[in-house]
């Protein structure tokens, strides 16, 4: 067996393990548990806030939609749908009903207001700054970054630093599984052309994506 194929298999049975462990907490859940119910807040409320407040600046709505979706999720009880990815679950949840409530109180109809703006551009500065990154280098993460549409952020977002798969990010989005592919090459792509007159350019891209936010 070749050290490479080993390491996948490793990781594999990390993420077969991870989705067994997502599967029992979240049927104990469905079933009335109160410790699972607090570990399910206490590990996701975080993740849910940053990705909503990407989505609108708007702190309070954002808190306020979260403590509807778990006071949902609580009065839903056993007829939820199964899961074996707790957090795909709740960001999917959680995106649905911001939408919904921005439709609700703008002038978009539902579908127009998924392009309300999403940018991760100020965790990013955020994450650069507290890395001590080079002024230089932050400049050139940031430009890149911008010149991103807000969708290709999103994707980045969505399977960087939420370790979305496509599959999921497909149905996050409502699109096909090949659409998904297709935006995230472009975005890389993207990068890779922002960074191209840079000698250490995968460095500067292997560095972005694996930021922790």
């Amino acid at each position: 067996m070749s050290y490479i194929y080993s390491i996948f298999v490793y990781i594999n049975s990390l993420n077969v393990k991870e989705n067994l462990n997502n599967q029992i907490i979240w049927n104990d859940f469905r079933n009335g548990s109160k410790e699972a119910l607090k570990f399910i807040y206490e590990d996701n409320y975080a993740p849910l806030f940053h990705y909503g407040m990407k989505i609108t600046c708007d702190e309070d709505l954002v808190k306020d939609i979260i403590q509807d979706l778990f006071i949902e999720l609580i009065d839903s009880g056993i007829k939820l749908s199964r899961t074996d990815n707790i957090r795909f679950y709740l960001l999917k949840a959680l995106r649905n009903k911001l939408f919904n409530k921005l439709s609700r109180i703008s002038k978009y109809s539902y579908n127009d207001s998924r392009q309300v703006a999403f940018s991760m551009l100020e965790s990013i500065e955020e994450q650069l700054i507290k890395k001590e990154i080079k002024a230089d280098v932050q400049k050139k993460i940031i430009n890149a970054i911008k010149k991103l549409s807000r969708k290709q952020q999103e994707i980045i977002y969505l399977h960087f630093y939420n370790d979305m798969s496509y599959h999921e990010i497909a149905e996050i989005f409502e699109v096909k599984l090949q659409t998904v592919r297709n935006l995230m090459n472009r975005s890389i792509q993207s990068l890779k052309r922002n960074f191209e007159d840079n000698n250490n350019c995968n460095h500067l891209i292997l560095m972005l994506l694996n930021l922790k936010f």
